[in-house]
C-alpha cells in the first residue's frame, strides 16, 4: 500500500496535476486561457480499476505527452470531494472510473467509464479533440450546476442511490413536456431504465437523443428497453422465428452502427439468458460482429469457470475473436483472443494475436511483458 501511495505521489508531481480541492471554475478559466480541454477523472478510494489507471495508464509516456499538450486534468474523489456531489447530479456517473471531457466553457464533449489502456485512452482523447474542433457538444447536460434544474427525487437518488422505482419514473414521464429539454433524460440515464412512454419516445429519435447525451451514456437505457420488449414479445411466442421477427421490427429505429451494438445485447439476452445456448449465441455473434463493452471477455471468463469450452464452443469462440478483435481493440481483448486460439491449438491464430498485442504495446510504450489470461493453456 505504501508503495502504491508513493507511486501516486510521484505521478501527481510529474503530471503537474491540479489539486483535488481546486475549483472547477478556476480550471475552466485556465483551459480557456491555454486553449486546452479538461479531462476530469472521477474515481473513488478503493476502486481497483481507478488505481490501475493511476499506476499503469496516466504515467504512460504517450498518454502524458498528449495530456500535457492538449488537456488540463482534474481528479475528483467522487465520495470525498465536494465537487463530487455536484458531478453526480450534473453528469451521469454509473461506473468507475468515469472520464468527463469538457471545453473551457464547461460544455461536455464526452463521458466514458471503465478502465482504458493507453491506446484506448489516446483514442478517447483524439475523438474528443475532433468533436471539440467541430463544436459537437452533449447539450443534454447543463453547462453550469443549479439545483433547481433537477427534479428533487433525481438529486436524492444521485446522492443515496435509493428511492428511484419504476413507478417514480412513470410518474416523472407524465410530467415531461419536452423529452429533449436540457436534463430531461437524466433520471432514466442514471437508473439505466425507463417506462414504456419514455422508451417509445427515445426510440422514435435515437440519433437525436444520442447527440444530446452521447451513445455511451444512452445505450444502457436502449439495452433495457430492447430487452424488456423482447421478453414481453417472447412470453407468448418463444422460438427463433419470433426472435428474428422481433429484430426486424426494431432495426428501423437505429443506424447500422448502433444496431450492431443492440444486436449484441439482444443476442446475449435471447441465446445466453433465455435459451441457455452458447453455441447459438456465438454463431449469432459471428454473423453480427461487434466488440461491445465486455461481452467478449466476460463470456470467456464464464466458460473458463464453468469448464464450458467444448471443441465446438472453442472453435466458434476463435471465429468470433477473428471477426471482432483488431489492432485497435485494446490489449486485454488481444490477449483473450490469443488465449482462446492457444486453447484451440491454433498456433497461427495464437501468434497472430500475440504479434498484434506486441505491436500495440510498442506503439503506446506499454510494459513489454504479455501476461495471458488464466486458463489459456
Amino acid at each position: 500500500m505504501k508503495k502504491l501511495l508513493h507511486t501516486l505521489c510521484l505521478w501527481l508531481v510529474a503530471f503537474g496535476c491540479f489539486a483535488q480541492s481546486q475549483s472547477l471554475n478556476s480550471v475552466l478559466q485556465q483551459a480557456k486561457k491555454e486553449n486546452k480541454l479538461i479531462f476530469v477523472d472521477c474515481y473513488f478510494t478503493g476502486c481497483i480499476p481507478c488505481a490501475q489507471m493511476d499506476e499503469n495508464v496516466f504515467p504512460n509516456a504517450v498518454v502524458k505527452s498528449e495530456m500535457d499538450k492538449n488537456f488540463l486534468m482534474l481528479k475528483v474523489d467522487i465520495f470525498k470531494d465536494k465537487l463530487g456531489d455536484t458531478l453526480k447530479v450534473q453528469h451521469i456517473l454509473n461506473g468507475f472510473p468515469t472520464f468527463l471531457i469538457l471545453n473551457g466553457d464547461g460544455k461536455l464533449i464526452s463521458s466514458s467509464s471503465g478502465y482504458k489502456d493507453p491506446g484506448n485512452l489516446i483514442a478517447l482523447f483524439t475523438s474528443a479533440r475532433q468533436k471539440a474542433s467541430e463544436h459537437q457538444f452533449l447539450s443534454g447536460f447543463s453547462t453550469k450546476y443549479e439545483e433547481k434544474k433537477y427534479p428533487a427525487f433525481y438529486i436524492e437518488f444521485c446522492k443515496t442511490r435509493k428511492g428511484l422505482s419504476g413507478s417514480t419514473l412513470a410518474a416523472y414521464s407524465d410530467t415531461v413536456k419536452n423529452f429533449k429539454a436540457e436534463n430531461a433524460l437524466l433520471p432514466y440515464l442514471v437508473s439505466r431504465s425507463a417506462d414504456e412512454k419514455a422508451i417509445a419516445t427515445i426510440f422514435s429519435d435515437y440519433n437525436g437523443f444520442a447527440s444530446l447525451y452521447g451513445e455511451d451514456v444512452l445505450q444502457p437505457v436502449i439495452d433495457y428497453g430492447l430487452t424488456q420488449k423482447l421478453v414481453k414479445t417472447l412470453k407468448t411466442d418463444l422460438n427463433d422465428l419470433a426472435f428474428e421477427r422481433f429484430l426486424a421490427s426494431q432495426k428501423k429505429y437505429f443506424s447500422d452502427k448502433s444496431w450492431k451494438i443492440c444486436l449484441q445485447t439482444l443476442g446475449n439476452k435471447y441465446f445466453l439468458s433465455i435459451k441457455k445456448d452458447t453455441a447459438c449465441f456465438l454463431k449469432f455473434s459471428i454473423k453480427n460482429p461487434v466488440l461491445y463493452q465486455y461481452h467478449f471477455n466476460a463470456l470467456y471468463s464464464t466458460l473458463l469457470v464453468k469448464n464450458g469450452f467444448t471443441p465446438e464452443i472453442t472453435k466458434l469462440f476463435c471465429q468470433w475473436a477473428d471477426a471482432i478483435v483488431t489492432e485497435d481493440s485494446g490489449l486485454e481483448f488481444m490477449k483473450t483472443a490469443a488465449a482462446i486460439h492457444k486453447k484451440a491449438h491454433d498456433e497461427g491464430g495464437y501468434n497472430k494475436f500475440i504479434k498484434m498485442a506486441a505491436t500495440y504495446s510498442s506503439r503506446y510504450k506499454m510494459k513489454a511483458e504479455l501476461i495471458e489470461p488464466m486458463g489459456s493453456k
